[in-house]
């Protein structure tokens, strides 16, 4: 029997090791090893919209595949009838841009339908708010919401004869005797590889009570807003500072968080507030998903990366956990078990 850690228990890590179950079954035992835990992860600040986000010079092909299988999985699940246990939701997003030469990017074209905003439309909006917005479109789109969904393929995992162990893995030596090391460790893939190409991309949101609020509203603005329902909530925000490791509260971002999104929807300005929270995304020039082999005393040790997603953990989740099951089946070609 193949022994496999994924390290990591977040929204990278725990559809890895489904993944990695799936393509072994009883060949292989996973082991996730992780920090932290539902509700305390990175994933479980975000909307969790689905939507290609902060992913910079990621190849646009990879980011459309890894984007569409997530989307596919996630339409599968909500056909079944799992979509309260698994946090999902279908909206209708609407999409602003004040860039100089506006075009709908190219991931809409993957969506479950889209459309371009009329210029006369952009013009009301532009009126409306005093902005100089260039285009806009509306897609629809899932929201899959992390606080909901990890638990529930936490409890996938472990039907399927999988381990979960917290435990801060800060080396990998203390796991080398795995036959495949998977390293979903987000920002902290800066210290554990090391990467110093991974940099925190903070995030602050409030979570309010506004059930009146059914569709998602968004600005690409550089300092940009963004409205978006959740099943108990809604979410509004957001910042995304790079370089700022601090998961504090800050007065000044509430301020800007609020008055930029009561803007938009006026109603809001009443909503109850029921939370302030801010998160670390683990930014990078591109996503890392690839295959090392690397020398730890001695021995060859086969670790596959996958990290660096920005603000797309959750829309890339399931395309690059399949991949990264492809890249343990590579790893392990011609290798003999070892055992437990």
């Amino acid at each position: 029997m193949y022994t496999i850690a994924v390290i990591g228990g977040g929204v990278i890590g725990l559809p890895a090791a489904l993944a990695i179950q799936k393509e072994f079954g009883s060949k292989a035992k996973v082991i996730i090893f992780a920090d932290k835990l539902s509700p305390h992860t990175t994933g479980d600040v975000a909307a969790g919209l689905w939507t290609p986000y902060i992913l910079q010079n990621t190849p646009q092909e990879k980011v459309l595949q890894w984007a569409k299988a997530t989307q596919d999985y996630i339409l599968e699940l909500w056909k079944r009838g799992e979509a309260k246990d698994a946090g999902i939701s279908l909206q209708v997003m609407v999409n602003l841009s004040d860039q100089k030469e506006f075009k709908i990017p190219e991931w809409a074209k993957i969506t479950l339908g889209y459309s371009e905003i009329p210029a006369e439309e952009v013009k009301s909006y532009n009126d409306k708010y005093a902005k100089r917005f260039t285009g806009g479109f509306t897609f629809v789109s899932f929201i899959w919401e992390a606080s909901k969904f990890l638990p529930y393929l936490q409890k996938k995992f472990v039907e399927n004869g999988g381990e979960v162990r917290v435990k801060n893995v800060q080396n990998f030596e203390e796991v080398a005797q795995f036959d495949v090391i998977v390293n979903c460790t987000g920002l902290n893939s800066r210290f554990l590889v090391p990467d110093l190409l991974v940099r925190p991309v903070r995030g602050q949101i409030a979570r309010v009570h506004a059930p009146w609020q059914f569709h998602c509203f968004m600005t690409d603005e550089e300092h940009g807003h963004y409205i978006i329902p959740n099943q108990e909530c809604v979410i509004l925000g957001g910042t995304h500072q790079e370089g700022d490791f601090s998961t504090a509260i800050s007065e000044q971002d509430k301020k800007f968080i609020f008055d930029g999104c009561v803007k938009y929807i006026p109603a809001l300005k009443h909503a109850p507030v029921l939370k302030h929270q801010a998160g670390l995304r683990p930014g990078r020039d591109q996503v890392r998903l690839e295959l090392e082999r690397r020398n730890i005393g001695g021995k060859e040790v086969k670790i596959v990366h996958n990290y660096g997603h920005g603000g797309s953990g959750v829309t890339l989740s399931i395309g690059c956990a399949e991949e990264a099951a492809q890249l343990v089946k590579e790893a392990l070609k011609f290798f003999v078990p070892s055992k437990l």
